[in-house]
C-alpha cells in the first residue's frame, strides 16, 4: 500500500469516528460542520488529486457515497448513545 493511500483512509476513519462521536453526543450542528469538511476535502481531493472535472457524475456520486457513509456513522453513533443511556438510566441502584 502505498502512503498517499494509507493517509486517505486514515482521513476517512478520523472522519468516521467524528460522524459518530456526533451522534453519539447528540451534536446536530457539529455534525453539519463535520460532513461539509469532509465533503470539502473529498471534493477538493476529486478535483486536485485526480484531475477530475467539477461537475462530473462521478463526483457527484462520490459526494453522495461520502454523505452517506457519514450519515450511517452518525446514525450508528446516535444508536449506541441513546443505547447507553436507556441502560444507565434504567440499571438498579
Amino acid at each position: 500500500m502505498n502512503l498517499t493511500l494509507v493517509i486517505l483512509i486514515g482521513i476517512l476513519v478520523a472522519w468516521m469516528l467524528a460522524s459518530g462521536w456526533c451522534g453519539l453526543a447528540r451534536r446536530y450542528g457539529g455534525f453539519v460542520l463535520v460532513l461539509l469538511t469532509g465533503l470539502a476535502l473529498n471534493w477538493a481531493w476529486m478535483i486536485w488529486g485526480l484531475g477530475a472535472k467539477p461537475f462530473e457524475r462521478p463526483v457527484f456520486m462520490a459526494q453522495a457515497a461520502a454523505t452517506g457513509y457519514a450519515f450511517c456513522a452518525f446514525l450508528v453513533g446516535w444508536v449506541a448513545g441513546r443505547l447507553t443511556r436507556t441502560l444507565r438510566a434504567n440499571r438498579p441502584d
